[in-house]
């Protein structure tokens, strides 16, 4: 009964076991990733916030100043949406453990700068930032990109600028 039972375990594992064809490689699965998106303060009445999104689709969102929503909020928005959000990033993602600054060439410098980091499981930040505003259409194509998550996310309402009575500029 004991012999049966291990050919017939070990027969299921096998046909379970997903199989490789010669030559061709496993793909690496990439990491879990954290995706934050920030935006730093200007000389006026910027919105300044803080967001992040999970690889299960949470997103924890902190209006700090000039935002229509001040303080914490969170939801969630599913995994699919945090995949739209990666690979809609991907293009200007720098390379793993790096920090990039894009440079402007027209730049305004009272711009608020604009942070975006993926953050692995195990700690590793990859960083790109940008001051807003620039007119180079490259450099602003970075902008409405992130622009775009934003609607994605669902918290564009909450990061969109507010000026509220006694806030001070910057």
């Amino acid at each position: 009964m004991t012999l049966s039972a291990i050919v017939l375990g070990t027969g299921l594992l096998l046909c379970c076991t997903p199989r490789m064809q010669p030559g061709v490689l496993k793909p690496s699965a990439s990491p879990s990733e954290e995706i934050r998106i920030s935006r730093r303060a200007c000389f006026g009445f910027c919105p300044v916030y803080t967001l992040a999104v999970t690889p299960a689709g949470r997103v924890d969102f902190e209006g700090e100043r000039h935002t229509a929503v001040l303080g914490p909020r969170s939801h969630s928005v599913g995994r699919g949406v945090y995949e739209n959000v990666r690979r809609a990033l991907a293009p200007v993602r720098p390379a793993t453990g790096s920090e990039r600054e894009v440079p402007c060439p027209a730049a305004t410098t009272d711009m608020p700068r604009l942070t975006v980091e993926w953050i692995r499981a195990d700690g590793t930040r990859t960083a790109l930032t940008q001051r807003m505003g620039c007119r180079d259409p490259d450099v602003a194509r970075i902008e409405r990109t992130v622009e775009e998550q934003l609607r994605r996310l669902e918290v564009d309402e909450w990061a969109a600028q507010k000026t509220w009575p006694g806030d001070p500029r910057g």
